[in-house]
């Protein structure tokens, strides 16, 4: 899990100060562990994934190389949070800092594949996407290019940071398929680099344990690297008054005892915060924003789906519908029974595909004994009701009729609902997600 667990209730308790300086640095810092959140769990994935000598088949790989996973994600891959089922991943992180890197995508043999490579610069944004609305058939070397130089090509894709994670997704339509899949991701590459250097604030990650103390340490070296725009410049500023300067690389845990106690209350209030807003403040059966991806001066936003939806695709490309909450108003939980129905006419409005996926508290896939994980237009065997319509059941406890059956945890839970190009009609707000009803 790579934030603290917290509850509402102690998201708004009111912190306790032992001096007016720790509550002025508390107040000083607050705006910035939200500000920041993405960018340090960027490089978080980043050493995680680029710590390793050659490509694995999981998605790690050293910098500017790409990693092809061989089977769709499960309970055991726990790199990034949210993962989906339906999809062969593959990885890479490209440093631009001392030129322009070139990706290759190849040929697509089945024209009716889905396929997408997402490219987020280091604050998480979803800044460009290649795929069959922008590839041709035939494939194309495409150069991606970092701030301070000059492209090559004239369709080249700017960055707006020299780091970039590129997050690419290739459909699988059935176990039959997977060898097909595989074979068309491993055809992406890396074909020219100016080497494979990591960023320093990637280099010299720390984790010592203290999880405040290295999320500032961690964030104050990150933001040498990737300094806020000239626009975000005041996110810095009242630190400036208690002598934190980000220029003078600061060591956290040699700061006076105020100023670190003032960190701390920063983090836990601002860690709290966004697990807390990562839910429907209206307890809504499904909710979901089509800001994703391109979040402007929404840093809120941004943070709750770098927590809880990591690596997320821009609207146009898909939508990720949220449900914590049941018809009533109630939290999620495997004690209960539940039932999601689409009726015949009423199918998720997705051009690509879709799917409803389930995850435990910790933001990844539970372990289950029908080894699934979602269940959506490509689920093989689903049944329909006598007037056409969808039901899936949800519980802990495997149904007597378990054809669409989404096994959920002995615990709380929530579900995700992608659409892979969504409709126009979707997008205009045509369409109304069944609320997750209680069934026992």
């Amino acid at each position: 899990m790579n934030h603290p667990a917290s509850t509402t209730e102690l998201a708004f308790a009111a912190p306790v100060y032992t001096s007016p300086q720790e509550a002025f640095v508390a107040a000083a810092a607050l705006p910035l562990v939200i500000y920041g959140y993405p960018l340090i769990e960027t490089l978080r994935t980043c050493h995680l994934q680029t710590s390793v000598d050659a490509p694995t088949r999981y998605g790690r790989a050293p910098m500017n190389t790409l990693s092809a996973s061989a089977r769709q994600w499960t309970h055991e891959d726990r790199d990034i949070v949210t993962p989906a089922n339906d999809l062969l991943y593959f990885c890479g992180w490209l440093n631009l800092a001392d030129g322009p890197v070139t990706l290759r995508v190849p040929a697509l043999p089945d024209a009716s594949r889905y396929y997408v490579v997402e490219l987020l610069d280091a604050h998480t944004n979803n800044f460009a996407n290649l795929g069959q609305r922008n590839v041709p058939l035939a494939g194309k070397d495409v150069e991606i290019v970092g701030p301070g130089w000059r492209a090559s090509s004239p369709d080249a894709v700017v960055a707006p940071t020299s780091l970039v994670w590129v997050l690419g997704r290739v459909l699988v339509a059935g176990a039959e398929d997977l060898a097909s899949a595989y074979a068309f991701e491993q055809g992406f590459q890396v074909v020219q680099s100016a080497g494979p250097a990591r960023p320093a604030s990637v280099t010299q990650w720390q984790d010592t344990g203290d999880a405040a103390v290295d999320f500032f340490q961690n964030l104050f070296r990150a933001l040498r690297d990737f300094p806020p725009a000239p626009e975000e410049q005041g996110v810095l500023t009242l630190l400036r008054k208690v002598g934190l300067r980000i220029e003078d690389e600061p060591d956290v845990a040699s700061m006076r005892a105020s100023v670190v106690a003032g960190l701390r209350s920063a983090y836990a209030q601002g860690m709290a915060l966004i697990e807390a807003h990562t839910r429907s403040q209206g307890q809504k059966a499904w909710g979901y924003s089509l800001k994703l991806g391109i979040y402007a001066d929404d840093w809120l936003l941004r943070a709750c789906t770098a927590m809880k939806g990591l690596g997320a695709l821009r609207a146009d490309e898909a939508v990720y519908a949220m449900a914590d909450f049941d018809a009533g108003g109630e939290r999620l939980h495997g004690s209960r029974r539940y039932a999601l129905r689409f009726a015949a006419d009423m199918l998720p409005p997705a051009e690509a595909f879709w799917s409803v996926s389930l995850y435990g508290e910790d933001r990844y896939f539970t372990a289950n004994e029908a080894g699934r994980y979602a269940v959506g237009d490509r689920t093989p065997g689903l049944r329909r009701e006598a007037d056409g319509a969808l039901v899936i059941p949800i519980s802990h406890e495997r149904p007597a009729a378990d054809a669409n059956w989404l096994p959920a945890p002995d615990g709380r839970f929530y579900l995700i609902l992608r659409l892979y190009h969504p409709t126009a009609g979707f997008m205009a707000g045509q369409y109304k997600i069944p609320a997750v009803e209680r069934i026992g």
